[in-house]
């Protein structure tokens, strides 16, 4: 489990649950989830606030940990699959790269394809190479957010 971090989010209006559902549970028809996978919080408010922008069909899920969005993925009905994981490269515990490990042992078992965007504020090629050769991997942008780059987000769930 990830550490919870109760100040901050108390501060943002979060839950400090280590997983923290941002709108509504019930999801409407033509409604898309998206998973955000990041240990900081406050890029978890700013990417809402921008999403919010950008649609008003999305149902944003919030991890704090790869650990939980892994869990959440094996459990979550396939019917309810994320439309998009947005995934940082850098967090405690299990980096995005691991997590994308553990992601293609049970994407076998998902019925459904499940784009993955990683955001990172490292700007290494070797990284940026890295993605390339990943298949699961169908972007990189780099943080901060600008337009450009929630457009790039907002083209994958169109």
């Amino acid at each position: 489990m990830c550490p919870p971090r109760y100040l901050i989010c108390m501060l943002l209006g979060l839950s400090s649950t280590n997983s923290v559902k941002i709108q509504e549970p019930i999801m409407q028809e033509n409604t898309k989830q998206v998973y955000v996978v990041d240990d900081d919080e406050i890029f978890h408010f700013i990417l809402k606030k921008m999403l919010e922008q950008q649609a008003d069909n999305l149902e944003i899920t919030s991890f704090l940990c790869a650990e939980d969005a892994l869990a959440q993925l094996q459990d979550q009905p396939q019917y309810s699959l994320p439309s998009l994981i947005i995934l940082d490269m850098n967090m405690q515990r299990m980096n995005g790269w691991d997590f994308i490990e553990a992601y293609k042992t049970i994407k076998p078992s998902l019925n459904q394809h499940i784009p993955i965007i990683m955001c990172s504020s490292s700007m290494d090629m070797r990284d940026m190479q890295k993605v390339q050769r990943t298949p699961e991997l169908m972007a990189y942008i780099t943080k901060p957010l600008d337009p450009m780059k929630m457009k790039v987000i907002t083209d994958v769930l169109a």
